[in-house]
């Protein structure tokens, strides 16, 4: 069972990915590139809350991990699925372009 450090560390790591997710979103270079997003997200999921405990800290960020990795799986499989159609989607384009031979 969790204790109230651990809920707030986890509450305060999630809020920083919300704050990261939207910087992304509007301002973001790597709008495109899913593995470069999923690494800076993993790399900021942390915060230090104070007056609790390292062992809370290192509980609460674990708990974030484990409610973000799910999402980010998912988000994973919707950028690929996009890009397939988006890939698919040129490709039909490119083949309708007559061509012709003068």
């Amino acid at each position: 069972m969790s204790d109230a450090g651990e809920v707030r560390v986890a509450l305060a790591s999630l809020v920083k990915m919300i704050n990261l997710m939207g910087a992304e979103m509007l301002v973001g270079k790597y709008r495109e590139d899913i593995d470069v997003f999923e690494s800076s997200v993993r790399g900021k999921l942390f915060a230090n809350v104070d007056g609790v405990s390292p062992e809370s800290t290192a509980a609460g960020v674990a708990l974030a991990h484990s409610l973000v990795d799910p999402v980010l799986k998912r988000l994973r499989e919707r950028v690929n699925t996009l890009h397939a159609t988006e890939t698919a989607a040129a490709m039909a384009e490119h083949n309708e372009i007559p061509h012709r031979l003068n």
